[in-house]
C-alpha cells in the first residue's frame, strides 16, 4: 500500500495529465502552437513538450538513486523534507509564475508537434514517475540525495526530485491556460 503523502504525488499528476487534457481539448494543431508576442513565448504544445521531456529527462535521472537506496534498504519512507534549498526552489516553481526561466538545451521544447502527440507524449512522461513514486515508498526520501541533473556540484534529495515534477507540471500548465486566455490567442 502507498504512503498517503505519496499517493497525493500521483493524484497530483493525474489532476494535471486531466487539466492537460482539457486544455488541448478541441485545439488545431494551428491553435496550439500559436505562440504569443510573436513567437517570443511559447505555446501550448510547447509547454506540454518540454514538460514530455524534462520528465523523462530528470526521472531517468534520480531512478538508479531510488532503486539504489532501495537495494540498499535505506528505509523506510519517512515524510517528505526538503532542505531549504528544495523548499525554495519547489516555492518559484508554483504558479502564478513570478521568475522565468531559460530552459537548459535538451528540454526545449520543438517549434511545432502535433497537439495529440504532444499531448500523449506529455501523459507518459509520467510512467517512470509513477515507478519512482512507487520506489520512494520503501525508501526514505530524505536521507537519499544525488547530484542535481542540470547542475551536477549541486547535491538533491529524493524527497526534493519527487516534488518537482508535479510542481514544474502546475507551472507550464498555468503558461499553457495563460495562452489560451489572450485575446489575441486564433479562436
Amino acid at each position: 500500500m502507498l504512503h498517503p503523502t505519496l499517493q497525493a504525488l500521483l493524484d497530483a499528476v493525474e489532476a494535471a495529465e486531466a487539466d492537460a487534457r482539457d486544455l488541448t481539448s478541441g485545439l488545431s494543431d494551428a491553435q496550439g502552437n500559436w505562440q504569443p508576442d510573436g513567437g517570443a513565448r511559447w505555446s501550448v504544445v510547447q509547454c506540454l513538450d518540454h514538460l514530455a521531456k524534462i520528465n523523462v529527462f530528470y526521472v531517468g535521472h534520480f531512478l538508479p538513486i531510488a532503486e539504489q537506496a532501495r537495494a540498499d534498504r535505506r528505509g523506510p519512507f519517512s515524510g517528505l523534507a526538503p532542505s531549504w534549498a528544495g523548499r525554495k526552489f519547489l516555492s518559484i516553481l508554483e504558479p502564478p509564475v513570478k521568475q522565468r526561466a531559460k530552459a537548459p538545451g535538451n528540454v526545449v521544447p520543438a517549434a511545432s508537434v502535433p497537439v495529440g502527440t504532444a499531448l500523449e507524449a506529455y501523459v507518459h512522461s509520467h510512467d517512470n514517475y509513477r515507478r519512482l513514486v512507487a520506489l520512494a515508498n520503501d525508501v526514505d526520501v530524505n536521507r537519499a540525495v544525488g547530484p542535481n541533473p542540470f547542475f551536477r556540484m549541486v547535491r538533491m534529495r529524493l524527497a526534493t526530485a519527487l516534488q518537482i515534477i508535479p510542481a514544474h507540471d502546475r507551472r507550464h500548465l498555468w503558461q499553457a491556460r495563460q495562452v489560451l486566455a489572450r485575446p489575441e490567442f486564433p479562436r
